[in-house]
């Protein structure tokens, strides 16, 4: 199997003859470390992450608040500061992971957008969408697939 990677909306998708990685890099090193499953484990960064979530959605709220009174001054200007940065940096986030490639049961391309659905780690089936780039990229990625996982690609 030829080792490829594609350029997604949002990050990468890399393949090579065991797993199929979803990264935000085309780095076949650190690929080869990602965690098998897309389910994330219980870790200190995980949950400071979703805190810093809800702090900024707290702060986002409290600025539309203050701009429903009029009292909008420095600190709210620095309030929608970092509100507005948080946002515009979650939107380019990706999940890492990876899926052996023995685990995927299905892979569907439609409308520029790859959906493949596996089994994780707990034999539970996931479904993983992403966004591809550009209507060159898909036609790039549905000939490799359709070469490589011609019984598992869907094409609609």
């Amino acid at each position: 199997m030829e080792k490829r990677y594609f350029v997604l909306k949002k990050g990468y998708l890399n393949v090579d003859e065991d797993f199929f990685y979803f990264s935000d890099h085309g780095n076949w090193e650190t690929c080869q470390i990602l965690e098998e499953t897309e389910v994330p484990r219980l870790t200190f960064f995980y949950v400071s992450h979703h805190i810093i979530k809800v702090v900024y959605t707290i702060l986002a709220i409290a600025f539309v608040f203050l701009l429903l009174n009029n009292e909008v001054n420095f600190s709210g200007g620095i309030l929608l500061l970092g509100t507005l940065i948080h946002f515009l940096d979650y939107r380019y986030k990706t999940q890492y992971f990876k899926i052996p490639l023995g685990k995927i049961q299905q892979i569907v391309l439609r409308d520029e957008k790859l959906m493949v659905e596996f089994l994780n780690k707990k034999e539970k089936i996931i479904e993983h969408t992403v966004k591809l780039d550009d209507s060159r990229e898909t036609k790039d990625i549905q000939q490799y697939l359709s070469t490589y996982f011609n019984q598992k690609l869907h094409v609609a």
